[in-house]
């Protein structure tokens, strides 16, 4: 099972050996989990077999069924919704009030698959007459929290994550006033929720039973810890292939060049 580091990989792995250990309890089988570079790794190992089931962001999905053929049995449920948003923030004191103030400065962002941190803000840049290739000098760091403690220190002017990045534990310890420090200039349009996939030659008994285990853990009171310390993900609901169209429209407009084969 393979897992995205949206934060801290040792945070991340701590509780993705714990959802694991349960998962193996619940299906029967022997479920390992693995903390990956980035979501086209998760791609990759789907492809050679080395990864049967991703928690993967909604823009890694997509890439990933195009090329594999994989596709999600849940999704992430945050605030009753199946759903997030991305923000882009900047520090309080900074001057920066919104978008088009970005011009000529330095900007964090996610990795290129991720919808929050990268895709969705830099559709919005556009929209307000910011070039994301031109007008800014962008970074690419590995961590939503990356992104948060680079703009707490002043390393980058603004900072493109997922609502809201800057409560994560990691980022709190070291930055405890963040919330007060930065201030957000972007809300992105809602993005669909971030699925846990599993390759498609699985078989339906398989596919069942993770689905299955993957809903109870949300009803667990241990399995809600997790999956919170996790992503910040409050439960799992089902998905399917078609949650994502809207998606694919943006990625279209903006990005054509992602679907290609």
């Amino acid at each position: 099972m393979g897992f995205v580091p949206s934060r801290d990989t040792n945070q991340i792995q701590l509780s993705a050996d714990r959802i694991a250990h349960h998962l193996s309890k619940k299906t029967g089988y022997r479920i390992r989990a693995l903390t990956v570079t980035n979501y086209a790794a998760i791609v990759l190992g789907m492809s050679n077999k080395t990864i049967d089931i991703g928690f993967v962001g909604p823009l890694g999905y997509i890439l990933g069924h195009k090329k594999t053929g994989a596709y999600p049995i849940t999704a992430s449920v945050r605030d009753g919704k199946k759903g997030y948003s991305g923000i882009m923030i900047v520090r309080e004191d900074s001057g920066i009030t919104d978008l088009e103030h970005l011009k000529g400065k330095t900007i964090a962002l996610g990795d290129p698959l991720s919808a929050s941190s990268n895709l969705y803000p830099k559709f919005a840049m556009f929209n307000a007459g910011v070039d994301p290739q031109k007008d800014v000098r962008a970074r690419t760091l590995s961590s939503a929290s990356a992104v948060v403690m680079s703009v707490a220190q002043g390393q980058v002017d603004a900072g493109a994550i997922y609502l809201d990045a800057r409560e994560n534990p990691e980022v709190v310890a070291r930055f405890p006033k963040i919330m007060d420090e930065t201030r957000v200039i972007l809300m992105t349009e809602t993005i669909p929720a971030d699925p846990q996939i599993v390759r498609k030659d699985l078989n339906p008994g398989q596919v069942q039973a993770l689905k299955t285990a993957l809903l109870e853990l949300s009803s667990d009171d241990e399995g809600k810890k997790w999956l919170q310390e996790l992503f910040g993900i409050d439960s799992l609901a089902p998905a399917d292939d078609a949650d994502y169209d809207g998606l694919r429209r943006v990625v279209r407009k903006v990005n054509p060049m992602l679907l290609n084969p």
